[in-house]
């Protein structure tokens, strides 16, 4: 899972999303920055927070939310569960604790933080049995990414918590091309094949 994909230059128009201190200038005009950070006097980017839920509030037919760890954010949940309620597709993608064969420490995953969308989200695991290992070390699922309609995506070192959206130092970008977003959701869902993808949807207890 551990791939890079490259994309041709001048077709990915971006957003940065950054944390202490100002984050370097970014060109052409059509990429921005975007932050998370102490706020410093001269301000030009955004919050991950504002960018997260401007992505889930655009979104009307899916939404893909990969996460490593979450907990503390309330809002993204009430994001998640009015997107749900206007009929857009959510999935889940969340890291496992150690305790369900995942790499989080405790025995509550990721997907604790998202109770109230059981019933109203699919989510999707990475078993302990198809992950690789190295060194005694099992292998992570530890990307972040929101993707709206495979239209718009923000990936980016920030967890879904409360202090990664809001006061860690951060940084990610925005795609609003919709090739390469399209790609990205694709990849996914190729993981996500219930007959050879290493995912597996998380049943309802």
């Amino acid at each position: 899972m551990g791939r890079t994909r490259s994309f041709p230059p001048g077709r990915i128009r971006s957003t940065v999303t950054s944390s202490v201190g100002s984050p370097p200038t970014v060109s052409p005009s059509n990429r921005r920055p975007r932050t998370t950070s102490p706020t410093p006097r001269r301000r030009t980017w955004r919050l991950t927070s504002s960018v997260v839920v401007e992505l889930i509030r655009a979104a009307r037919t899916s939404l893909l939310v990969v996460s490593f760890a979450a907990y503390g954010v309330p809002e993204v949940v009430a994001e998640l569960l009015a997107a749900a309620d206007r009929g857009v597709r959510v999935d889940l993608v969340l890291e496992s604790s150690s305790v369900d064969g995942g790499t989080l420490r405790g025995s509550a995953g990721a997907s604790a933080a998202f109770t109230r969308l059981r019933d109203r989200a699919v989510f999707w695991h990475w078993p302990a049995s198809r992950r690789s290992a190295a060194g005694g070390s099992t292998a992570a699922m530890h990307a972040k990414i929101i993707a709206a309609d495979r239209r718009a995506a923000l990936i980016t070192s920030a967890n879904l918590t409360d202090r990664a959206l809001s006061s860690n130092l951060e940084v990610g970008v925005v795609l609003r091309d919709p090739e390469p977003v399209h790609r990205l959701v694709a990849h996914f869902s190729a993981l996500m094949d219930t007959r050879s993808g290493p995912l597996e949807r998380l049943r309802r207890s």
